[in-house]
């Protein structure tokens, strides 16, 4: 699927350069200090700007007094970087006069509100998402000329070299920037690791004895209930041990019936001799405890002939209490009721939420080096994210693992998120060294092309150029950058490659589209 979207994306820009009209990287005008870029080129002028929420990527043309101007405003949504869908924008410039004009969506992310100034001047714009959604983008301007002569005179001539990405291109693959930002990085390792529970997190619940297991009071358990502790899970009915058991529990309570009746019947013999006073009452005591120990007997003979019966049928309830030794949730259900197990196979998993254990195996090369006491990330495979382990360092093994030749560490990680699961295997990076001061940018943004490290700048929504960098420490999610950047500088995080791709594919400045 990959590679047939980016064989896809390699023929739709090649095609840009030979059918499209040479509208889409412009020239550089500014950069002010927040990042953001105006550019103009052929009587067409962008407008490049970043929020908390959106990045706006537009074009006009050459703005004329007296004339419609069409502000044709690409939207994207920076949580997720995908279009904004399905909104109502409003368009204000405010300058010698202010106009103002809303624009529904065009098609998917691209909207155009169209206004008119009256009078030549700079004009200082915003763009308002009033419907199906929220938020402002502002800080730009747009200048409007007296004339048409004037405003072809102020066009500049296009610049070359840099490398086009359309939005309806990056909208549809995996794709992300961000500003360069200046921050300390201290050098680590990446090494293995698996997210587990604590001992007192995760209870195997085993069958103490063979046996069919049956529901209990409130009936057999459910994956994903929550279970206190000491709750009562099922009951077991314990399986004879041979199968002459079940006919000598038979006979046993035919042997107790009989061993009562001749107890109840010496004692009444015994009553009525005292009576008589031909006995003493010590007799008639002797009588009453033989009694009382032939009601257990029965008692006793009958509850394991029914054990012996439900076993065999599956039905009724066992003398085995099978409870939780921890509160949780209920995260496994191996057996169903009324279903034969063997003494200690496991029955029910439970899994305490509230924490896990982060578990990294360091070689034993590294294991001198590494300072796990703070600044550990981790990523979860398939993920870029690094997150942060924000809690408590447990231990550093005494031991090293004979068979992989590493050194266990481990942390507690609190409240953890749902995503966060018993066994997932997980990269962790422990700082190994002292901190840098420098330009940080994300690992995921550099991209080695023919033995060097390159990151992909972006000059405006849809123009990037490729800038070698020489880089510093790395603690696997963040790489202090030497030379080749400057904080404030935005880059392409995800999706390097793609851009890459672009620029082999010819896709340079010049071989735009037009919107």
């Amino acid at each position: 699927m990959r590679r047939s979207l980016l064989l896809g994306l390699a023929l739709a820009l090649a095609s840009c350069g030979t059918d499209a009209e040479p509208h889409t990287v412009h020239d550089h005008l500014h950069e002010d200090s927040q990042g953001h870029h105006d550019h103009e080129h052929g009587g067409v002028v962008g407008v490049t700007r970043w929020t908390d929420r959106y990045e706006l990527f537009a074009e006009h043309p050459m703005a004329v007094a007296g004339q419609p101007v069409p502000f044709t405003a690409h939207l994207t949504t920076l949580d997720g970087f995908r279009p904004l869908e399905g909104a109502t924008v409003r368009l204000t410039l405010a300058g010698p006069t202010t106009v103002s004009a809303d624009g529904a969506m065009l098609r998917s992310g691209i909207y155009q509100p169209t206004v008119t100034p009256t009078s030549a001047g700079t004009y200082q714009g915003r763009l308002e998402v009033i419907a199906g959604g929220e938020g402002v983008v502002d800080g730009f301007e747009v200048v409007v000329y007296a004339t048409e002569a004037e405003a072809e005179a102020a066009a500049p001539e296009e610049a070359h070299g840099r490398i086009a990405l359309l939005k309806e291109q990056q909208w549809r693959v995996p794709f992300a920037t961000a500003f360069v930002e200046a921050g300390t990085v201290a050098p680590g390792h990446e090494v293995a690791g698996e997210l587990g529970a604590p001992p007192s997190g995760n209870a195997h619940v085993h069958a103490p004895v063979a046996g069919r297991v049956m529901a209990g009071r409130a009936g057999f358990p459910l994956p994903g209930q929550r279970i206190e502790a000491g709750q009562e899970l099922a009951t077991l009915a314990p399986t004879p041990g041979s199968p002459e058991d079940a006919s000598r529990a038979e006979s046993q309570v035919v042997d107790a019936e009989v061993q009562l009746e001749e107890a109840r019947a010496a004692l009444e013999r015994a009553e009525r001799l005292l009576a008589d006073h031909a006995v003493p009452e010590r007799q008639v005591a002797e009588a009453q405890r033989r009694v009382r120990s032939a009601e257990a007997g029965l008692a006793a003979s009958r509850r394991a002939q029914a054990l012996y019966a439900s076993a065999s049928r599956g039905s009724g309830r066992g003398t085995w209490r099978i409870t939780s030794p921890i509160a949780g949730v209920l995260d496994e259900v191996r057996v169903s009721p009324g279903e034969a197990v063997e003494a200690n196979e496991l029955l029910f998993r439970v899994i305490d939420p509230s924490e896990r254990w982060l578990t990294a195996f360091v070689p034993e090369s590294w294991a001198s080096r590494i300072r796990p006491e703070r600044g550990v990330t981790f990523r979860l495979l398939g993920e870029d994210r690094a997150r942060p382990v924000d809690g408590a360092l447990v231990n550093v093994s005494s031991a090293i693992d004979e068979l992989t030749r590493t050194v266990r560490v481990i942390w507690s990680l609190p409240a953890p998120a749902p995503e966060l699961r018993v066994g997932a295997a997980v990269r962790v990076s422990i700082p190994s060294g002292d901190a840098e001061e420098g330009v940080v940018v994300p690992a995921s943004a550099l991209v080695a092309v023919q033995g060097r490290q390159v990151v992909y700048v972006q000059v405006t929504g849809e123009a990037f150029v490729e800038r070698a960098v020489r880089v510093g420490p790395s603690d696997g999610a963040r790489v202090l950058v030497r030379e080749g950047l400057a904080a404030g500088e935005r880059v392409v995080t995800t999706g390097g490659y793609l851009v890459r791709l672009a620029s082999t594919a010819g896709a340079v400045q010049g071989h735009g589209h037009p919107h």
